[in-house]
Order: structure tokens, then C-alpha cells, then sequence
């Protein structure tokens, strides 16, 4: 079963709030950000269900680098969901994850870490 979990950039506190996975944390978590979400325009990130090579969950919006080399020597790009599946895009060019997701690395996301989008 997918593990359902979002998170949310909170700006006044230069960091990540993270759901759980249960129901009842998921509700208390859209009640507590509710406010971040409208008044400062923060989207809700949802987790992929996807590790790192460090088994670290990644996120839309997380910056990941890697080893690239089948796909152009790509090194870095952002996690977004875009035609029905989350990809990694780097440069404009959506790619999907699948067999590379165990070749990547979470370095940064686009809130905190904007310095690492090339």
C-alpha cells in the first residue's frame, strides 16, 4: 500500500512541516497548515512513495543529483508530478524516475536550497 504524506515550506520558520501517514495526522496537519497554504501561497509537497540511494523520501519540490550518465550526464533537477507521474526535471526536460531513482540523492528542495537549481 502507498504511503500517503505531504509537507509544507513554512517561511516564517525557514522550515519543512511534514504529515504523518495516518488519517488523523493527515487531517491535523491540513488544519495546522491551512494558513501557510492560502496566505503565503505554499504548495503542498506530496512524498512520491520513492527513496534516495540514502533511503531518504523524496519529495516534490526536493532537488536531487545523481549520476545521470544513461540520460545525458544530467546532474541535478527537481521533483515534480507532471503527466500522471512524479519526474525528475531537470532543465525543462521531465524525465521519469523509475529504474534511477536508486541513483540519485536528495540535496536540497526549492524553498530552502533555490541556489542548486542549474
Amino acid at each position: 500500500m502507498k504511503t500517503i504524506k505531504f509537507r509544507i515550506y513554512d517561511k516564517q520558520q525557514n522550515k519543512m512541516i511534514e504529515s504523518g501517514a495516518t488519517p488523523t495526522m493527515l487531517e491535523s496537519f491540513f488544519e495546522y497548515t491551512a494558513v501557510l497554504h492560502t496566505k503565503d501561497e505554499m504548495p503542498y509537497q506530496q512524498f512520491t512513495g520513492l527513496l534516495d540511494k540514502q533511503d531518504k523520501e523524496i519529495y516534490e519540490g526536493d532537488i536531487v543529483k545523481g549520476d545521470w550518465s544513461i540520460v545525458n550526464d544530467i546532474e541535478s533537477g527537481v521533483v515534480e508530478f507532471y503527466g500522471g507521474a512524479f519526474r525528475y526535471k531537470p532543465a525543462g526536460l521531465p524525465l521519469e524516475f523509475g529504474y534511477y531513482r536508486k541513483e540519485c540523492e536528495v540535496i536540497g528542495n526549492i524553498y530552502q536550497n533555490p541556489e542548486l537549481i542549474k
